[in-house]
């Protein structure tokens, strides 16, 4: 009996003792959670507070932006891991996958792989496929394969793209998918970015150049006029020839404008790169996005230096 109280004391003591330790423990956790209490608040309103420099830069312009970006028409999942983003990324860059993903889009699904043979071939459509497999863009069974996101068209993916080039290549901040308050001729711009200071704008088309009609060169214009910016570039993403097409269809909607004789030509640049008084280009892919963007810049940049 004497045992079992004695016992009874040590536990109670062991007890008291615990508690004694656990005290400071339970004040600290408590401030601790005070502070990312009022951590969490000063960020959600930093982050309300904080806009993209490219949104500012618009809202400065008296243009606020009314939404940007968006993942709804995008080919990848918006669960994608970030590593296996930067590797489609990569994998963009390349303009056989570029054919490749628009086939893909017009032939979700399918036992065979033909359909998607058209510039590549059956080794590489049967390597694509696994690579995209891997990332959980496309679903394989047997011979079979399947697009986990079906979308419209390729041309969203391709304004990410554009869009993701100029910030990693560029360091560039940049926006895609924008949608513009108070303007007259369409508020809506495929790729909007700030490049050593000076506003651009980029019109994406994925389409060859037999798809791109006045139609749309004329609302290339009509944003320019809205936006004004200080580069604007129309980029097909081909490697056929802008000469043929693309180049008479600007100098008309430039000649429809009133914008005529010497100093509204469209001249050459370099190879397929066209530029209108060296701030209006039209360029396709051949030699890279990359590339071809980098030779507009450098353009406007030196006559800029020569004032």
């Amino acid at each position: 009996m004497a045992l079992r109280k004695f016992l009874a004391k040590q536990g109670e003591t062991a007890e008291a003792a615990q508690m004694d330790r656990l005290e400071p423990l339970e004040r600290q956790i408590s401030k601790l959670m005070e502070r990312i209490d009022m951590l969490e608040r000063n960020i959600e309103y930093l982050s309300s507070q904080t806009k993209h420099p490219v949104e500012e830069l618009l809202w400065q312009l008296g243009f606020p932006v009314i939404s940007h970006g968006g993942l709804a028409q995008l080919l990848f999942p918006p669960n994608i891991a970030s590593a296996s983003l930067v590797h489609f990324y990569r994998m963009m860059n390349r303009y056989s996958f570029r054919l490749f993903i628009r086939d893909l889009i017009q032939f979700p699904e399918g036992d065979e792989l033909g359909a998607l043979t058209r510039y590549c071939s059956l080794r590489t459509v049967k390597s694509y496929l696994g690579i995209l497999a891997e990332m959980g863009i496309v679903c394989l069974a047997d011979k079979g394969y399947r697009l986990v996101r079906k979308v419209p068209s390729f041309g969203r993916t391709l304004e990410w793209y554009v869009c993701e080039a100029l910030r990693r290549e560029f360091l560039a901040p940049a926006l895609f998918n924008v949608k513009l308050q108070n303007t007259k001729f369409g508020g809506d711009y495929d790729v909007v970015s700030i490049v050593a200071g000076h506003l651009v704008y980029v019109e994406v088309k994925s389409s060859p150049p037999r798809g791109v009609e006045h139609q749309a060169v004329e609302a290339f214009l009509g944003r320019l006029r809205d936006l004004n910016p200080s580069i604007a570039i129309l980029l097909v993403d081909t490697e056929l020839r802008m000469r043929d097409k693309l180049v008479p269809l600007l100098a008309e909607g430039l000649e429809r404008e009133g914008k005529t004789g010497p100093d509204w030509a469209v001249l050459r640049l370099l190879n397929e790169i066209f530029h209108v008084r060296h701030c209006i280009y039209v360029i396709n892919s051949r030699k890279g996005v990359y590339s071809n963007l980098r030779t507009c810049f450098r353009d406007f940049l030196l006559q800029e230096s020569k004032g």
